[in-house]
């Protein structure tokens, strides 16, 4: 087949990619809202690069003005959490804007500072009757044990014998059940129910009812006073916990829906968050980062009536997945000296680089809404270019038809350690180097699943794609045997090359079964680990394909010359 007619096969190969991200960004109908305006939202004002763990941060007034501008369009209460870096400016810009405060002091261990904290809301509350409608007296103290619950209710009656506002205490409602006696120092119980952290998640079907549930719950518990749900709410992107997927079109459901009920039994009800807080990724992951109904860029992910799609932008994502399949393509062809290359492997190279430009987009968008820190950095730039290497190799040696197998973890080190390069060449070594980087950053991602996973992402996309490209390689290579005379291939060890991949072992075994417990730990309804699983799978088939290739052409090498021995660990078979 002439290479000439690349463009027009690859094309035709874009279709399914086309019909996949077409898919992503279908419109799903989701229940609307019963007021296009959100009841109450907590406010953070901290963008990129700004934390509240960071005491000398003040953010700019202007700012906050920019923010609450942002939201006037969108709801008519916000609930701050703290009086310090600027916020005690909230009040006054509200205002400015109509908008009404839930105004939080937040207590903790330090004396002095829980006195300011008091301080400040006090005579906010004094200055602001009219905006401030109740003082928040602590979030999720008893949670984090930083003060004792006697403590804490003479603080919180400290305050309501100041103020003409309401005053309230907010924690998770299992503090509440633990600790009914600070129910007799608030005015109203102000309860938080976050379905996606509970002990046990709720899936997106179940999780509205399970707020409304936790709040008759409560109810019960304290007849005489109004429960308000202070935090209730959902992530739009990060790693599934058991059924629980964040996503927008799940988030959409969520509030939409618990905005109806809440409506409908006359809740009080304050959604957790307005804008995307980038900081928090540093200490719950990917999901910590994407709880707010505003991006970190002030762009809104979703209306509160309509349909809603999940992937937005999903032409422009098509097209950047189709443009690094192309050059995925023409780096293989580049690489490749077959002069003719038969319409099957254009069609399987043209295929599989249209799948592997869609897996390394996804996979990098993930990346990239996860990334923080110089390392998490370092990780994606390591996994993408190990992805897209081992795609680009692979695609090289399915159209060169040469060949072209991974040289075992065995010869790389003999190599390293300055024996000299591996006499299978040039292809062989670096699909070997790729190959041992992939799965050794498979396994490693796994162990951390399993030990400390609570926080951590399935970057499968990134690890599906050399996954994939190695065992569409195997699989390519028990066809080309016995089509290809001389096939050489680097092979160490004795015992006919089983030594060879004792390291590949290894690492497989400890993905594959450390990718079963993390399956047995979050349930099938994680799809997400399901999919992990299979990608430990794919690397296991993959050099397991390879190995009884190998040992198989060693076997027929002794026995034409049974006096030979078995090769050193990285020579040519």
């Amino acid at each position: 087949m002439p290479r000439w007619l690349m463009l027009p096969a690859y094309a035709v190969a874009l279709l399914p990619a086309l019909v996949f991200w077409w898919w992503q960004g279908g419109a799903v109908d989701v229940v609307d809202a019963p007021s296009a305006r959100v009841p109450c939202v907590s406010y953070a004002p901290y963008r990129a690069g700004q934390s509240p763990l960071d005491d000398a941060l003040v953010i700019p007034e202007a700012q906050i003005a920019e923010d609450l501008d942002r939201l006037a369009g969108v709801t008519d209460c916000v609930r701050t959490y703290a009086q310090v870096q600027g916020l005690d400016a909230v009040p006054r810009l509200a205002a400015e804007r109509g908008i009404t405060v839930m105004l939080g002091a937040w207590i903790g261990r330090e004396r002095e500072k829980n006195e300011r904290e008091l301080a400040s809301v006090i005579a906010l509350a004094q200055r602001y009757p009219e905006t401030v409608r109740a003082v928040i007296v602590g979030n999720e103290v008893l949670l984090r044990q930083e003060q004792p619950p006697a403590e804490l209710a003479a603080m919180i009656e400290r305050v309501r014998a100041a103020v003409r506002v309401p005053v309230t205490y907010a924690d998770v409602w299992e503090f509440w059940e633990r600790n009914p006696e600070i129910a007799a120092a608030v005015d109203f119980v102000t309860i938080h129910t976050l379905p996606y952290w509970e002990d046990d998640p709720r899936p997106i079907e179940d999780a509205v009812p399970h707020v409304l549930e936790t709040w008759r719950h409560i109810q019960r518990l304290f007849p005489g006073e109004p429960v308000f749900i202070g935090e209730a709410g959902w992530p739009s992107a990060g790693r599934m916990r058991e059924g629980a997927r964040p996503g927008i079109v799940e988030q959409a459901r969520f509030v939409r829906g618990l905005m109806a009920v809440a409506a409908q039994e006359g809740i009080g009800l304050n959604v957790i968050e307005s804008f995307d807080q980038p900081w928090k990724r540093r200490f719950e992951g990917t999901v910590g980062g994407h709880w707010g109904l505003i991006d970190a860029d002030r762009r809104t992910k979703f209306a509160l009536a309509g349909p809603v799609s999940a992937e937005p932008n999903w032409r422009r994502r098509f097209g950047i997945s189709a443009l690094t399949g192309l050059l995925l393509l023409v780096a293989a062809m580049s690489a490749s000296a077959a002069s003719a290359i038969s319409p099957a492997r254009w069609v399987l190279a043209a295929l599989a680089a249209s799948a592997a430009g869609s897996l390394l987009t996804v996979g990098v968008d993930d990346g990239l809404a996860s990334a923080r820190t110089a390392w998490d950095w370092l990780v994606l730039a390591i996994r993408t270019a190990s992805g897209a290497a081992a795609a680009g190799l692979v695609f090289a040696a399915i159209l060169g038809a040469d060949g072209s197998r991974p040289v075992p973890i065995a010869a790389l080190v003999t190599w390293l350690r300055g024996s000299g390069r591996p006499a299978a060449g040039r292809v062989h070594t670096a699909l070997g180097l790729v190959r041992a980087l992939a799965l050794f950053g498979f396994a490693a991602t796994t162990l951390c699943l399993v030990f400390e996973g609570r926080y951590r992402d399935f970057p499968v996309a990134l690890y599906a794609v050399p996954a994939g490209a190695f065992l569409m390689l195997a699989l390519m290579r028990l066809i080309d045997e016995a089509e290809i005379p001389g096939l050489t291939d680097a092979v160490a060890g004795t015992d006919g090359a089983g030594g060879a991949f004792a390291e590949e072992w290894l690492l497989a075994v400890t993905a594959v079964g450390g990718a079963l417990i993390v399956v047995v730990m979050e349930g099938p309804a994680n799809v997400q680990a399901l999919g992990w699983l299979a990608v430990a799978g794919a690397f296991l088939a993959a050099f397991a394909l390879d190995a009884r290739a190998v040992a198989g052409l060693y076997r027929r090498s002794s026995a034409r010359d049974p006096s030979s021995k078995p090769p050193a660990a990285g020579s040519a078979a």
